[in-house]
This record gives structure tokens, C-alpha cells and sequence, in this order.
């Protein structure tokens, strides 16, 4: 995960970012990195709005030692929760002005519990950014690798979790939850942005 940052949070990523999510991020704003992994968003959202408060939430052990690390050295709050259950939400104090979710709703039982979590602590008028796979041929799947997989049990998974949604599935979803779209952009044939603000505000 460490390693596909760079490639991930490029600068088209800020760049939408900065269009679609940032206009969120009033005084004292504060943004949720749902699925924070190690906590490399935590830091590079620092560096680019040092003014901002920010949070991550994880489970698996190994990526929450290293973003509670993470945490301590840029003054982030980092929370052990299980973004598939139904009251998530209840464990993060406090609500917040933009949501962050980057390849996290593919790998989800329920994907829908992420979003109505999220809804509880994003305030009306905030934003959500979703950075995720998206729906893609089998043939586009192959394609992108560097060197053609065996058709065996474990490439047919990966790729039924890598193009399991499409984005208007997401926005469904998300919509469902309590936002609204107001921007999609396509990385690549197998990746989607897509930006949604919080109604009620």
C-alpha cells in the first residue's frame, strides 16, 4: 500500500481534490480517513492543509500500529474501527467537514454501512471523496497487468472485487446514505474519483 501512494494521490487526485472536496474545508475544519491503512493520506492531507485536523480509522493491525505511529508524529487522532459494521460511527467523536475513502468500498461485505456512518459525521454541506476501482472488462483487467496472470481461482476473485461496482452503483449508495454527487472523474478504465456533498446543507 505504502508503495502505490505516490502513483495514488497523484496530482490529478490533488487536483480534484482541490476543485470538488477542499471548498469544505472552512476554519477549524477537520477531515475522517476512512480506511487510512498506514496513514499516508493523513500526512500528505498535513502537508498540503497543515491547518486542518485530521483522523484516520482502521482495523487490521499491522496498518493501525503504523498509522497510530504515523498519528503521533503529525498530531493526527487515529481510531481502531470495523468500517463494516453497523455503528461504526459511534466510536469517532465529533463531526467533520470533508469524509475521505480511498480502495475501500470493493473490499467491504457492506459497503453501504461505510456510507451511512459517514453521513452521521460529515455535517450537512460537507464533502465525501471517493477513490475507488470501478466496474471494467475482464480483458481490461489482464491488460493492466505487467505480466498476464494464470486463470486460476485467486485472479477470477480479485478481479469479481476489483470490478464489482460501477460508479453509479456507488452514487446509488451514496445517495441512499445522504449525499449527493456533484463530480465523477475517470483515473483509468478501472479507477473513478468521485465527489459527493452531504444534503442539508
Amino acid at each position: 500500500m505504502v508503495d502505490t501512494q505516490a502513483g495514488r494521490f497523484n496530482e490529478d487526485y490533488w487536483e480534484f481534490f482541490s476543485k470538488w472536496i477542499a471548498p469544505a474545508l472552512v476554519p477549524n475544519a477537520k477531515a475522517l480517513d476512512m480506511g487510512t491503512g498506514p496513514g499516508g493520506w493523513l500526512t500528505m492531507m498535513k502537508a498540503r492543509y497543515p491547518e486542518v485536523g485530521v483522523c484516520g480509522v482502521e482495523l487490521v493491525p499491522v496498518m493501525l500500529e503504523t498509522a497510530r505511529l504515523t498519528g503521533a508524529e503529525i498530531g493526527a487522532e487515529v481510531v481502531a474501527a470495523d468500517l463494516s459494521s453497523d455503528e461504526w460511527s459511534a466510536s469517532i467523536d465529533g463531526t467533520f467537514e470533508v469524509g475521505h475513502c480511498s480502495m475501500v468500498l470493493h473490499e467491504l461485505p457492506n459497503p453501504f454501512s461505510l456510507l451511512k456512518n459517514a453521513a452521521k459525521l460529515i455535517r450537512p454541506g460537507g464533502r465525501l471523496f471517493i477513490f475507488d476501482w470501478c466496474r471494467h472488462s475482464f480483458a481490461d483487467y489482464l491488460a493492466r497487468k505487467e505480466e498476464e496472470p494464470p486463470l486460476d481461482e485467486d485472479t477470477f476473485q480479485h478481479f469479481s472485487e476489483h470490478a464489482r461496482f460501477s460508479p453509479d452503483d456507488v452514487t446509488l449508495l451514496a445517495e441512499r446514505a445522504g449525499f449527493r454527487e456533484i463530480a465523477r472523474q475517470h483515473r483509468d478504465v478501472a479507477h473513478v474519483m468521485l465527489a459527493y456533498q452531504r444534503k442539508g446543507g
